[in-house]
């Protein structure tokens, strides 16, 4: 039997009423629900949160409504470290703006001509053959395409665009440039 403290802040949680985050409330609340659950319900708990959390309240009866924003944060917050969250399981202030060297605040004070800070970035120069860091452009397509499902809309599809733009590199970039635009195609229907 699960705890009806456990069993009340789930219900919150997907109804939008919690006040802490899942990522939060695992922190304070981790040894408790591993000692309530099989070792393999803890771990989709623990990484398929608001799933396993729908799944544990109809199995206990427990009627909820699921508030979809809440739910949408929800699964945004469990793409975060718990390094980048605060005691309540939200994003550390500023965190965000320090992403990709601070190319959130640049897109927020002066848009779509932040594009020329991300290429600068992951070392792409136009017209040029560059030398483009992969790994940088996988963390952007990464992120971009987590903030444009869960996060700031604008800013993850002015990511995936500026990937989109850049021009045929004959190497690995290739394919997330391809990916790109084809993410981007796909959120503009």
């Amino acid at each position: 039997m699960v705890d009806k403290k456990h069993l009340d802040y789930f219900k919150e949680l997907l109804e939008g009423r919690a006040d802490i985050s899942f990522q939060g409330y695992l922190a304070t609340h981790e040894d408790s629900l591993r000692s309530q659950f099989s070792a393999a319900r803890f771990a989709r708990i623990k990484f398929k949160n608001v799933d396993e959390i729908e799944k544990i309240l109809n199995e206990e009866k427990i009627p909820y409504s699921i508030n979809n924003e809440a739910v949408k944060y929800e699964k945004y917050l469990s793409t975060f470290h718990p390094d980048s969250l605060n005691e309540k399981g939200r994003l550390k202030e500023g965190f965000k703006e320090t992403l990709f060297n601070g190319l959130f605040t640049k897109f927020k004070d002066s848009g779509n001509a932040a594009a020329a800070d991300l290429y600068k970035y992951i070392g792409f120069k136009e017209g040029k053959k560059s030398k483009i860091s992969i790994e940088k452009m996988e963390d952007i397509e990464y992120f971009a395409e987590i903030e444009t499902r869960f996060g700031n809309k604008d800013f993850g599809l002015f990511m995936l665009r500026a990937l989109s733009s850049i021009e045929t590199q004959f190497s690995a970039a290739d394919d997330i440039v391809l990916r790109a635009k084809e993410a981007v195609k796909n959120l503009d229907v």
